[in-house]
């Protein structure tokens, strides 16, 4: 583990993320740019660099918990399509974005920006209230 590390160290190095809660291989949290309505990142349990670093088993607790944040995510927030970023070169502690993609918004048929130049914030009780239905939805009330 990195002292340095963002998802490791103290919540005061994730001013951008709030905690939905923890799934299986991993801990779920709501993005605070909400450019993509429902973009959430699910970061691994243990502190790994890559996919391979991870056993088998941690892989598909993982992935699993991938599938049903999706469908949460889809549930919730009905987008066109999710897409799943895991990038290797840059990440220091492995995790998943998942983000929503809907045909009249922004970015379809795109890459979507990991630091948007102009991030859409919400009022804190409309994450609260994303956060809340996620967890319900998860199972995780």
């Amino acid at each position: 583990m990195t002292e340095c590390c963002k998802f490791c160290g103290g919540e005061d190095l994730r001013p951008d993320l709030i905690e939905i809660g923890a799934l299986p291989g991993g801990r779920l949290y709501l993005h605070r740019d909400q450019t993509h309505p429902g973009r959430v990142i699910l970061v691994a349990d243990r502190h790994v660099k890559k996919v391979t670093d991870l056993s088998l088993p941690e892989y598909k607790a993982l992935m699993e918990s991938v599938y049903h944040t999706a469908q949460a995510i889809t549930d919730q927030f009905s987008p066109d399509k999710i897409n799943y970023l895991i990038f290797g070169d840059t990440s220091t502690h492995l995790h998943v974005h998942i983000v929503p993609k809907y045909q009249n918004g922004k970015d379809w048929g795109k890459v979507f920006l990991t630091d948007e130049p102009e991030p859409l914030f919400l009022e804190e009780d409309a994450y609260q209230s994303i956060c809340a239905d996620l967890r319900r939805r998860l199972g995780l009330n």
